[in-house]
C-alpha cells in the first residue's frame, strides 16, 4: 500500500481556462475524520496537502496503527496547509497534526446530527422497450 491517507487541493490545473486563483472563491474543507484503522506494508502513511492560503482544517486521525514496509519513502508524513490533531497514531504523524492528549486515545468528533449524505437512498429505475 502506498498511502493510507491522501488528500490534495493542489492539482496545479483547473478545468476553467479563465480561472484566476486570486479572484475565485476557494472551497472550505473541514472536519475530516479517520478512526479505528489498521494498515500493513505501507510505504508512506500520509500525503496531506491543502491549498496555499486555504488550509484543510479540523482533520482528526484517531486510533490508527500503520505497519511500514521495508521500502519506505524518505518522508513518512508529508503535510502542508492542513491543521487538526491526532490521537493514538503510529508511526508519529507530522507536526501539523499534533497529539491531542499524549498517552490516551481521544476519539474523533463525528457529527451527531444527520448530514446530507446520510439521507441518500438508492433507487432503481428502468424502462421496457417494446420490440416491433
Amino acid at each position: 500500500m502506498n498511502y493510507v491517507f491522501w488528500m490534495t487541493g493542489s492539482y496545479g490545473s483547473h478545468p476553467d481556462e479563465h480561472y484566476d486563483p486570486n479572484a475565485s472563491a476557494l472551497p472550505v474543507i473541514e472536519n475530516i475524520n479517520y478512526q479505528d484503522m489498521v494498515a500493513e506494508n505501507v510505504t508512506m502513511p500520509a500525503q496531506l496537502a491543502g491549498i496555499t492560503g486555504d488550509q484543510f482544517t479540523g482533520i482528526c486521525i484517531s486510533n490508527v496503527t500503520i505497519t511500514l514496509s521495508k521500502k519506505l519513502k524518505k518522508v513518512l508524513w508529508n503535510c502542508t496547509d492542513v491543521s487538526g490533531y491526532t490521537s493514538g497514531v503510529t508511526p508519529e504523524p507530522c507536526q501539523l497534526l499534533p497529539e491531542k492528549q499524549p498517552g490516551t486515545v481521544v476519539p474523533c468528533n463525528f457529527p451527531e446530527s444527520p448530514i446530507p449524505i446520510d439521507e441518500v437512498r438508492l433507487q432503481r429505475c428502468y424502462s421496457r422497450r417494446r420490440l416491433l
